[in-house]
């Protein structure tokens, strides 16, 4: 069962992160808010729960995949190796703007799928925004691989389940400050808040790797939230 100390390491991150997700996503749950016909609260909450589905989807695929390969995981270090992966992920996301090429394999690769997406961001209704935020969902970012890697790294399907979901829902209240204000945002304020973004991300990625190493008992341990 995964521990209290992970789950509040990811949510930690997913609060913390919140400029890096106001930088990531802002533009486009504010274009649901700004046009949907629900209202923006009702379009932000049905964005935001879309995307949180497809994050406990992928955290139960990742779990189960790290189900197989829990023995050897704690044989072999391949969980600390798991997180040690997921900060460079976000390192190089942040300095090169390079993320794994997962998009090209995901679901908006499809033809069928990509053109029902664009029909959906033509329609305002919210069963079109909920569904338009799972298919979003799957957007690269450096963050989620990270996430993605320490599911993985759980060992059980549920448990990354619970991860991604804690992970996704303390991502909320920056995408509802995003999507809720976005017609008082001043640019100048969100180039600001998108080098926040970077500096807390740059943070985030290096703590990912020192506690992969301190898992492999490379590094000593200083505190299970931080390594």
């Amino acid at each position: 069962m995964i521990s209290s100390d992970a789950l509040m390491l990811a949510a930690l991150t997913g609060i913390l992160g919140a400029p890096h997700c106001i930088g990531m996503c802002g533009g486009t749950v504010s274009g649901f808010a700004l046009n949907a016909d629900i209202g923006a609260w009702r379009a932000v909450t049905a964005y935001n729960l879309g995307r949180v589905t497809t994050y406990t989807g992928l955290g139960l695929l990742m779990g189960t995949v790290g189900s197989f390969v829990d023995v050897a995981g704690k044989l072999a270090g391949v969980q600390g190796i798991a997180s040690i992966a997921g900060g460079l992920l976000i390192l190089l996301w942040v300095f090169r703007k390079y993320a794994l090429p997962l998009a090209s394999w995901g679901p908006l690769r499809i033809p069928r799928l990509r053109r029902w997406s664009e029909r959906l961001r033509s329609r305002k209704d919210g069963a079109a925004v909920y569904l338009s935020g799972i298919l979003l969902g799957f957007i690269p970012c450096g963050m989620t691989y990270a996430m993605q890697m320490n599911a993985a790294a759980s060992g059980q399907a549920w448990s990354g389940a619970l991860l991604m979901a804690v992970f996704g829902l303390s991502t909320l209240p920056a995408l509802y400050f995003a999507g809720l204000f976005a017609g008082v945002i001043k640019r100048t304020l969100r180039r600001h808040v998108l080098k926040i973004g970077q500096m807390v991300a740059i943070w985030i990625g290096m703590v990912s790797i020192l506690r992969g190493m301190a898992a492999n008992g490379w590094i000593p341990s200083i505190h299970p939230w931080l390594w």
